[in-house]
């Protein structure tokens, strides 16, 4: 006789699954942001912000020019650190969201398997 699967036990599973992705994608996401908040990347550099800086800086110096651009380049280094911290810290959310969201359904799935194995039990030497 085939076991019988109650729908509260597929949707312990369904909820077991969709926590382990939303725990892959955490990890993703943490390993991404990290990248980017160590080594930020920005593809502002001086070759191509300085035609555009020296049209419209006509009265500023070289010197001041490049000055205002290591400035530009350095803000948009420390923007783009600033969003690898908000990614570390959305994926580390994540984790801590899936791990406890995996445990408590794994349980009571499993839970519901032993039930129906002991009814089960109980049918058979009736």
């Amino acid at each position: 006789m085939a076991r019988r699967v109650y729908f509260r036990e597929i949707y312990f599973y369904i909820v077991c699954i969709i926590s382990i992705i939303i725990f892959i994608i955490g990890i993703i996401n943490l390993v991404d942001s990290a990248i980017s908040f160590v080594n930020p990347v920005t593809y502002m550099t001086k070759s191509s912000i300085l035609p555009s800086y020296k049209e419209q800086y006509k009265d500023l110096s070289q010197e001041e020019i490049e000055r205002l651009i290591d400035e530009e380049i350095k803000a948009q280094e420390n923007i783009e650190r600033s969003n690898g911290l908000k990614g570390i810290i959305r994926g580390v959310l994540l984790i801590i969201i899936a791990i406890p969201l995996f445990a408590t359904h794994w349980k009571f799935a499993q839970e519901m398997w032993h039930l129906n194995i002991k009814e089960e039990l109980k049918e058979k030497d009736q």
